[in-house]
C-alpha cells in the first residue's frame, strides 16, 4: 500500500515506513491511501508523538486532538514521563500547541491556528463559532465522518 501526503510539496507515492518517516516532525500533515485516495491519519499509520523526546520513540500513544490550521487531527501522545518533564500542559507549549485546560489536556490549539484567528479576527470580524466550523469543513468537506472535540474544555 503507498500513501500520498496532501499538504507536503512531494508529490510522489510511497510506503508507510517512509511517510512515517517523513513525518516524525510535521505529524498534522493529511495522508492519501493510494488504493481509493481516501484520507488516512498518521495515527493510524501508527505514528506517536512524545514531546521532549527525539521522534521514533516508542510510547503508548494517547488519544489526543489537535486543532490545527489543515484541520481537526486525532494523533497518538504521549506525554514524558521522565523525572525532570514539565507538567503536561508545559510540554503542550513548548510544541507550541496550546491545551484546552492546565489539568490532564486531552485537546490543544496550535499556535499557528490562534495566531490565523486572531488575524482573521482583525481583518474580517469572523467569530469563533464560524472560525471552528470552516475548520471543520478543511477536515472533512463531505461532513461523512463526524468531528467530535471535547469543545467543553474550551
Amino acid at each position: 500500500v503507498l500513501y500520498c501526503c496532501w499538504d507536503c510539496f512531494r508529490v510522489e507515492m510511497v510506503c508507510c515506513a517512509c511517510i512515517l518517516q517523513w513525518h516524525a516532525h510535521n505529524p498534522l500533515h493529511r495522508e492519501w491511501h493510494s488504493t481509493f485516495f481516501v484520507q488516512v491519519s498518521l495515527k493510524l499509520l501508527s505514528l506517536h508523538i512524545q514531546p521532549g523526546h527525539n521522534p521514533g520513540e516508542k510510547s503508548s500513544g494517547n488519544d489526543f486532538v489537535v486543532i490545527d490550521i489543515h484541520g481537526i487531527h486525532k494523533i497518538s501522545l504521549d506525554f514524558c514521563g521522565c523525572e525532570t518533564a514539565q507538567i503536561h500542559y508545559k510540554q503542550l507549549i513548548r510544541a507550541q500547541w496550546f491545551p484546552a485546560t492546565a489539568t490532564n489536556p486531552q485537546t490543544a490549539a496550535t499556535f499557528a491556528l490562534m495566531e490565523f484567528f486572531h488575524l482573521l479576527t482583525f481583518e474580517s470580524k469572523v467569530s469563533a463559532y464560524k472560525f471552528y466550523h470552516s475548520i471543520t469543513r478543511r477536515t472533512d468537506n463531505t461532513s461523512t465522518t463526524p468531528i467530535r472535540v471535547c469543545l467543553h474544555q474550551y
